[in-house]
């Protein structure tokens, strides 16, 4: 007796088809928000670990006899001694300190400094070993109470004056000026706000003592400028309101 077995079609119908799609689907709808999630997390680090190594740069900056005791920020005035324009600021002085640098052979020229520079969350992307640096393409903004020079709000940050160190901001994720460093909330607006949907809605600061913190907002879009900037920088935030009072006195008088 010969049995006879009943040959099924290869393959998927239509339905089933269908049905493995809208399961695959659904497993990305869900797994995405995680995937996202993680990447961020990833920046945060990334960024986190360049704030510290730019903090390492600016002790081995401030230790030099040359500028003893002294963080560069983006109020340095051009040096007719060398071949290329300070005038951008802190990135160029503490470049130069960095293995890595390429310094431009023009005045006015671009030096190429390391990655640690510029965020993994800011737009555009740069190369993997150096980029020319300039407002651009670097993405943290150098901050001031101007205890450098008083006639200057926007000196360098002496750290031998009387002051708290891991109160004041010295970089922070930002979009630089030319020339011009945080020193009120105008600026902090102008500089700062705008990185805030970067990495997570997080917003990290490295302090002039030389330790990293970070700042999260629910919502980039809602988050009240000036009581954030009372978080981050409470002394130079009492302090600009200390100025803004004697200039209101003096418009009275």
């Amino acid at each position: 007796m010969r049995t006879q077995f009943s040959r099924r079609a290869t393959g998927f119908t239509l339905i089933e088809l269908i049905v493995v799609i809208a399961i695959l689907g659904a497993l990305a709808g869900i797994s995405a928000p995680f995937v996202i999630e993680r990447m961020n997390a990833a920046d945060v680090t990334k960024c986190r670990s360049n704030l510290t190594q730019l903090g390492l740069a600016g002790d081995k900056y401030s230790r030099d006899m040359a500028h003893s005791h002294l963080l560069p920020t983006s109020g340095m005035d051009d040096d007719e001694d060398t071949e290329y324009n300070e005038g951008d600021g802190w990135w160029l002085a503490l470049g130069a300190e960095m293995d890595g640098t390429v310094l431009p052979k023009g005045k006015n020229g671009k030096m190429k400094v390391p990655t640690i520079f510029h965020c993994p969350g800011h737009q555009p992307d740069v190369d993997n070993e150096n980029f020319e640096a300039d407002v651009k393409t670097i993405s943290y903004v150098s901050w001031t109470d101007g205890s450098e020079d008083e006639d200057n709000p926007n000196s360098c940050i002496r750290t031998t004056a009387k002051q708290n160190l891991d109160t004041l901001p010295w970089l922070s994720d930002g979009n630089p000026v030319k020339g011009q460093s945080v020193t009120n909330l105008e600026s902090f607006r102008k500089q700062v706000i705008p990185a805030l949907n970067r990495h997570s809605n997080t917003l990290l600061v490295l302090y002039a003592s030389g330790i990293v913190k970070a700042y999260e907002v629910d919502d980039p879009e809602s988050v009240n400028p000036q009581l954030l900037f009372k978080r981050i920088a409470p002394s130079l935030a009492k302090k600009t309101d200390s100025d803004d009072d004697d200039d209101d006195e003096e418009d009275d008088e």
